[in-house]
């Protein structure tokens, strides 16, 4: 009969120690560690990630997908919850009246037809 040797994950005989601990170290040189920058408590549930299953039409996981493979592109994962969040927070795209009762947006937009105008009225005229 063969006998069977058991090999942890790492290549070394179950239970035999790759290296045995000290009975003491010295930490003089020890640097200590810097506290990570966590958000503050009122900000942990954003940036607290849940795994969770979803059903999505296979449409817009397509879509998600196309995008994150291009070169530089967030995950698709991070997409989607980007755009959940931009919904949540009313980041919908402004409507023709939302954009009419926008003073900042009629002042410019009267700004380009003007200049376009312009530019048109110069290249009518005869050489």
């Amino acid at each position: 009969m063969h006998a069977m040797h058991i090999l942890s994950r790492h290549g070394a005989p179950r239970g035999a120690r790759s290296g045995a601990m000290k009975k003491e170290y010295d930490w003089s040189r020890a640097k200590r560690a810097t506290p990570r920058d966590l958000p503050p408590v009122e900000d942990l549930d954003r940036h607290t990630k849940v795994r969770i299953t979803i059903m999505l039409d296979h449409d817009v996981l397509k879509f998600f997908k196309a995008r994150a493979a291009k070169r530089g592109a967030e995950p698709y994962q991070t997409q989607v919850n980007r755009a959940l969040r931009e919904y949540m927070e009313g980041g919908r795209p402004p409507t023709k009246d939302d954009l009419l009762e926008d003073e900042g947006f009629v002042s410019r937009l009267a700004e380009r037809v003007a200049e376009y105008s312009t530019r048109k009225t110069v290249s009518r005229r005869p050489r």
